[in-house]
Parts: C-alpha cells; structure tokens; sequence
C-alpha cells in the first residue's frame, strides 16, 4: 500500500479572489473570505482529480518499491528531497530519481522493505504557470459552489455542462 501525505501546502493559490469574483459576477467584498475557502476547495479538488500538485508544494510517499521502483503519486515532480528506509535516510548514491511527468524513485540497491521519499511537486510558485484550463475548471468550480451552496438544489432543472470536466482530462495522472 501506498500513502500520501501533505507536508508543506502551496503558499498562493491558482486563481485570485478578484478573478473568481469575476467569475461569479460578485460586485462586493462581503464574501472574501468565503470565496478564498471555495478557491482552496477547489484548487484541492482539481489536484485530487488530476493526481497533480498545481502551486509548489511538499509531499511524503511512503511505500514498497515495484522492482526497485517507487513512483511517485504527485505530477509534476520539481525535486527529490531525501528518501529513507526503516532505518534512516539513504546515501544519494543508493537511489536516482526522476522528475517531471511520470516522476519516480529508483532504488540502486534496494533493501526490499518500505521507503519514504519526500519531494517537492507543481508547476511553479506563480498562479500564472498553472495550465489554463485547470485554472478555468477551478474559477467555474468556485462559481458553482458560490452560487450553490447546499448539498441539494430544490425545485430546478439542472443541466451539466459537458465541457466542464473536460477541461482537466489532458492533465490526468494514469492510475498505477
């Protein structure tokens, strides 16, 4: 079994409250907050869709190598930090990584239990890097949760836009 665990979350998020408001035809400043809470949600719900990190942030993996092989859940991957076994960090001459789209762990000798690798994954530390489709998906995700703010709609006929989630099926980690 694999886990994943968040250790440092981005410092900015993909999309700005202004643009949001935009978004979601807001005129006032009343809401602010809500909406900050709405682009968090959405941004993690983007990620949790794509198996992607979109603003740098830091992950710890931890689980059994395949063939030597632990790949890493987070696209893309900017930097290895460390990787350890259960009995403390190993010499980077003990394993190689790659980063990037598909990024793995390589063990060169590997021990045959569970590792730990903590790296660094995203596009980047600016809003703008972010793809422009998944940053479309993530304004008209906080609009809609804006606007629909209960669990149950009643006495509407609703309608999905087809191309909505379609906005992120290019940037969608193959399941491994």
């Amino acid at each position: 079994m694999i886990r994943s665990r968040l250790v440092t979350p981005p410092d900015i998020e993909p999309v700005t409250v202004e643009e949001a408001k935009v978004q979601a035809r807001v005129e006032h400043d009343a809401d602010d907050a809500l909406i900050e809470q709405l682009i968090a949600a959405a941004r993690d719900a983007a990620e949790q869709r794509t198996g992607r990190a979109l603003i740098t942030q830091t992950w710890q993996q931890r689980g059994r190598p395949r063939d030597g092989v632990l790949e890493l859940r987070r696209w893309p991957a900017i930097e290895v930090l460390s990787v350890s076994d259960e009995d403390g960090a190993l010499s980077a001459a003990d394993w190689r990584s790659v980063v990037g789209e598909a990024p793995e762990v390589e063990l060169l000798n590997d021990p045959g239990g569970e590792i730990t690798v903590e790296y660094t994954a995203g596009y980047g530390v600016t809003a703008e890097v972010v793809p422009a489709s998944i940053r479309q998906w993530i304004l008209i995700a906080v609009s809609t949760m804006y606007e629909h703010r209960e669990a149950e709609v009643a006495g509407t006929i609703v309608s999905e836009v087809g191309y909505v989630d379609n906005l992120l099926n290019d940037y969608r980690v193959p399941a491994g």
